[in-house]
């Protein structure tokens, strides 16, 4: 995940629920009124064949990185347990890791893994992925030994519940970056005694985990001093609730918006975005850096 200096990274967000915010996931949504059972809920091959054409694209798009989350984290979603997890990643795994962007001489997009248990992030690196991101910043016993095992990159999130419970946030009158950055002290320090070097971690402040609308807003905007504090950095802002604060439109309707704090964080030098729109994002960097 390494950037070139002046050179930020798309990471792509391949959802792979039925129940995304922002109504992206490629598992057909519960008929209303019907319950998921999260226990069953694996990728039939239909769905694996759609999560496939989805990567196929993003590549084409323009993606750095391919993000699989399986579980979703919005508001009062369904938790999903490590199996059923990986009853829905596991076949898209196998199919991707044939892509040409995947092997030999042309491999030149990055597999990361959205997830919070250490028992999927160790099947998950088994199978080839490159990058895990923890949405929510080492808290399961198991992902450290995990993580042992490998060398790649842990992105590690700021989040107070996972999934999102909007009743819970940081203190209203709380300094947010402040806050960050004494979380940002604390997880290194975690990760360096549980045997992560330092060098492997990528921050993720978790726009919208445990802050309001205008504390996520704070933190793009104040992303400068985030970046100030050094290491590496990755902002998921996309179509994300705090962009109520400026707009009425659905999640889906939200890339123009999306664009334009997207620009600002480039400008700030954050070395990776996690973003919806990857083609709109891939040339934005393009008339950027023109």
């Amino acid at each position: 995940m390494n950037a070139r200096p002046n050179k930020t990274l798309l990471m792509a967000i391949l959802n792979l629920t039925p129940d995304s915010f922002s109504g992206d996931g490629v598992l057909p949504a519960e008929a209303a009124g019907q319950k998921a059972n999260v226990e069953t809920a694996g990728t039939g091959h239909s769905a694996t064949l759609a999560a496939v054409a989805r990567a196929n694209q993003l590549v084409e798009d323009g993606a750095d990185i391919i993000d699989l989350g399986a579980e979703s984290t919005r508001p009062n979603a369904q938790a999903l347990t490590p199996d059923a997890e990986w009853q829905r990643l596991q076949p898209v795994l196998q199919a991707l890791s044939a892509a040409p962007w995947r092997t030999g001489a042309q491999a030149r997009v990055q597999l990361s893994v959205d997830t919070r248990y250490g028992l999927t992030a160790q099947r998950a690196l088994q199978a080839g992925v490159d990058i895990v991101n923890d949405v929510s910043g080492l808290a399961d016993p198991a992902m450290a030994p995990a993580l042992r095992a490998t060398h790649g990159d842990v992105v590690v999130m700021h989040a107070l519940t996972v999934p999102v419970d909007p009743a819970v946030t940081l203190p209203a009158g709380c300094d947010v970056v402040a806050e960050l950055l004494q979380w940002k002290t604390s997880i290194t320090r975690q990760a360096v005694t549980q045997g992560i070097a330092a060098e492997r971690l990528v921050y993720d402040p978790g726009l919208g985990f445990g802050k309001n609308a205008l504390q996520s807003l704070q933190l793009v905007l104040r992303a400068p001093e985030l970046l100030a504090s050094g290491g590496r950095w990755l902002v998921g802002h996309s179509r994300k609730s705090y962009q109520r604060l400026f707009t009425s439109a659905e999640a889906a309707d939200r890339d123009d918006l999306t664009l334009a704090f997207s620009a600002g964080l480039v400008h700030a030098g954050v070395q990776v975005l996690r973003v919806h729109n990857v083609r709109r994002h891939r040339e934005l960097l393009q008339r950027l850096a023109a």
